[in-house]
């Protein structure tokens, strides 16, 4: 899967949009405005001159953009810690690899690879026992590499935390003392990361994700009373996207998120700024791909007791997102295809009709049941990769747009012209 993790019904298109002058006003209210910074200029001076000591190669820019996210990950997460900054009880050295990954989350450029794994070998010595050998840091992370590239490639990006990374060097530990005892008969246990290497793997040719910027899903969704919906959805990297909602060849609503806001239009009523809580689980089409492929920043996953689903073994995975909500993915051992998800609200998910489609293994057809055993089904029936998509595209629209079909084409035709299509 390409796709949001969650079924239609779960996340998105079965929630209709208010009617003009109907509905609570929460819906549509505006967001507040950004807090301010809760951490001083002399804590950020602190913060960059502990990483230009410990990382002296490291470009300036870099430097000033990690030590701003690494005091706002401090001040949302501890912020106990904020006071000890700039006093003796300073927390540098248990905050040292959190840093370091902060750092290098900022270097992307080609010619950075030898400071990536430079600090990446920084942060696993930071977690390990003072004294550690450096050959033994550098075995460590070979082990590392050898059992999931995913959490490697993750580690030198600077996208796992340190919660997540301490038990896989614990792993690497063991798997090496276990090298020195006698090879036994039984199978393998496979640890979450093992799993999720094999589901990239498995659902995409080559490096297809790395070439994906933008993509479009149409569908049909049918609802449980025999209504079906009309789905447009407009993804764009990082987390942009725009869904348009047709009932009857009419636009019902569409719900949009430029980066900073999400908003909604609905016809007779204007275009306006929505609460991210008011979204619920629908603020989740943000995420640009399936976060079992290990590409989004902050997200944890945990192997659950394996389950069964219709009448077959699966692996249960639990996904936690960065804002603390949580999902189980079921997924088959033997195609290491996501046919399934449980939801806290008693939602669950089928996914089935697998097939490839620009590289990338989609499931076709989603069962979405509810907690009292309502149905919905979503049909895809196209699939685009990358088809010129710009930013303006998801931006709040201005007041008085007609949401007809065809005037939504011209729209579409005017900001990708010439687009290049994968087609199922």
């Amino acid at each position: 899967m390409a796709l949001p993790a969650a079924g239609w019904g779960a996340e998105s298109a079965a929630a209709p949009a208010p009617a003009a002058g109907t509905g609570p006003k929460a819906a549509f209210s505006g967001l507040a405005a950004p807090a301010a910074p809760k951490f001083s200029a002399a804590q950020l001076a602190h913060v960059g001159d502990w990483l230009r000591a410990i990382a002296p190669a490291a470009p300036p820019a870099a430097v000033s953009a990690a030590a701003q996210h690494f005091l706002e990950d401090l001040q949302w997460q501890h912020p106990d810690e904020m006071d000890r900054l700039l006093t003796d009880a300073s927390p540098e050295k248990d905050m040292t690899s959190a840093l370091l990954g902060r750092l290098a989350a900022q270097l992307t450029a080609a010619p950075q690879a030898a400071l990536r794994e430079e600090l990446a070998r920084r942060r696993v010595e930071a977690l390990l026992p003072p004294g550690t050998p450096a050959a033994s840091v550098a075995a460590l992370i070979e082990k590392m590499k050898g059992a999931s590239q995913v959490y490697y490639q993750r580690l030198l990006a600077g996208r796992i935390d340190d919660e997540d990374l301490i038990p896989l060097l614990k792993d690497a530990q063991q798997a090496g003392t276990a090298a020195a005892r006698p090879a036994s008969s039984r199978p393998a246990e496979l640890t979450a990361a093992d799993i999720l290497s094999e589901f990239s793997k498995h659902n995409q040719n080559g490096l297809a994700l790395s070439h994906l910027r933008a993509y479009t899903v149409e569908g049909t969704l049918k609802l449980p009373g025999g209504a079906e919906q009309q789905l447009l959805l407009f993804k764009l990297r990082p987390d942009r996207f725009r869904l348009h909602v047709l009932a009857g060849g009419a636009t019902h609503y569409i719900l949009g998120y430029d980066g900073a806001r999400f908003w909604q239009e609905a016809p007779n009523h204007p275009p306006e700024v929505m609460a991210r809580e008011s979204l619920g689980p629908r603020a989740y089409l943000a995420e640009f791909i399936n976060p079992l492929f290990g590409d989004l920043e902050n997200y944890n996953f945990t192997r659950l007791a394996d389950g069964a689903l219709d009448g077959g073994k699966v692996y249960r995975l639990e996904v936690r997102r960065p804002d603390g909500s949580k999902y189980v993915a079921c997924i088959d051992p033997a195609t290491f295809h996501e046919v399934g998800g449980e939801y806290d609200n008693g939602v669950r998910v089928r996914y089935s009709d697998f097939r490839q489609v620009s590289g990338l293994t989609l499931a076709f057809c989603e069962e979405t049941t509810d907690r009292e055993g309502h149905k919905d089904v979503f049909q895809l029936t196209r699939f685009t990769a990358n088809p010129g998509l710009i930013q303006d595209f998801f931006e709040e629209p201005v007041p008085g747009r007609d949401l007809s079909y065809l005037s939504f084409e011209r729209l579409v035709a005017s900001a990708h012209p010439a687009p290049a299509t994968g087609k199922d």
